[in-house]
């Protein structure tokens, strides 16, 4: 536990969690004021010279909000996950602090799955936040009902689902020896090939693509798990036969 505290303490004193933590709050508020606003807001940028018609535009609803948050998941807050995740074993290993950790009476595996447990912790800690502010400002702006938070609710869920295997990817990257950049752009990579093979609409039902969507399925997140699942082994193994 003492270990997982000192991972915890790691988090907090770097600059990336706090720039995750903003971000997230930013946009959670950005949302909904932008699907609110959407019409005005093309009206002024249109300035007269473009033919927009604003009138003629639907009324902006909560699932518009819902859109925006899952567009800035999808686009920014996923990438500093990457960053968030790289700044612990790497940073640790280019800092020099884990061979003194690991001098002590403590298992590598345990080293390894505290930083993944704690980045996971803090990753969903802040998500949940964001996601319940976006969801209260749009109750405020927007008319929401009961069932309508079932959308954002699960797809919220499904993301941090995803953002688990893009964690186990980078921590991977890092026990492959990857420095601090490194391991962040195999996130990112991670990243991007899926929503790359996302662009396959059909691989949405059975693949990790299926999670960056609105409507994911139980089988995307069935293939997903099990790809976490893989990539944690593979890390853990990695990182035990690693000189450091």
């Amino acid at each position: 536990m003492t270990l997982l505290a000192r991972q915890f303490r790691v988090l907090r004193a770097s600059w990336a969690t706090w720039v995750l933590a903003g971000f997230a709050l930013f946009f959670a508020v950005l949302a909904p004021v932008t699907a609110t606003f959407m019409p005005e807001i093309l009206g002024s940028l249109a300035g007269g010279e473009i033919p927009i018609d604003v009138s003629a535009l639907p009324d902006p609803t909560a699932a518009d909000a819902w859109v925006q948050w899952s567009s800035n998941l999808n686009q920014i807050i996923i990438i500093l996950v990457a960053i968030v995740a790289a700044s612990t074993i790497s940073a640790d290993i280019a800092r020099g602090s884990a061979v003194p950790i690991l001098a002590r009476p403590v298992s590598r595996t345990w080293y390894w799955g505290s930083a993944f447990l704690a980045v996971t912790v803090a990753v969903t800690l802040i998500t949940v936040v964001s996601t319940a502010l976006m969801t209260g400002v749009t109750a405020l702006l927007l008319d929401v009902s009961p069932t309508a938070l079932r959308t954002p609710a699960l797809a919220t869920a499904a993301w941090l689902l995803f953002a688990c295997s893009l964690i186990a990817v980078t921590l991977l990257a890092s026990s492959l020896g990857a420095p601090t950049l490194g391991a962040a752009a195999a996130g990112v990579g991670w990243f991007a090939l899926t929503a790359l093979a996302g662009l396959w609409t059909a691989s949405h039902a059975w693949s990790p693509t299926g999670l960056l969507t609105l409507e994911p399925t139980w089988g995307a997140a069935a293939v997903t798990a099990l790809v976490t699942a893989g990539m944690v082994a593979a890390g853990l193994a990695a990182f035990r036969r690693r000189e450091i």
